[in-house]
């Protein structure tokens, strides 16, 4: 295997490592979302959002990786999980 086909492998093999954390992620969120619906908790949590960008950007920067990127990512994974919250909640 020649070096570059060596890195991408490894890159597949972190990918494989992304994909399976938000699996598991997500997984914890449908569980949120039904205690949400059996207790009468409103799905959106603005100050949870706020809170989880924050230590993720700081996260971030201890690895030496760019906040703002952080931010955006999780912004997308948050925007999923709510789309799941309210499918849960509201379906």
């Amino acid at each position: 295997m020649s070096g570059l086909e060596g890195f991408r492998a490894e890159i597949d093999a972190v990918d494989s490592q992304i994909v399976e954390a938000l699996a598991k992620r997500f997984e914890i969120c449908q569980r949120v979302a039904n205690f949400k619906k059996q207790h009468g908790i409103a799905m959106m949590q603005p100050e949870r959002v706020e809170a989880v960008k924050q230590r993720r950007r700081e996260l971030a920067m201890q690895y030496g990786l760019d906040g703002d990127f952080m931010v955006a990512l999780y912004s997308v994974i948050i925007q999923e999980t709510c789309r799941m919250e309210d499918e849960i909640i509201d379906g």
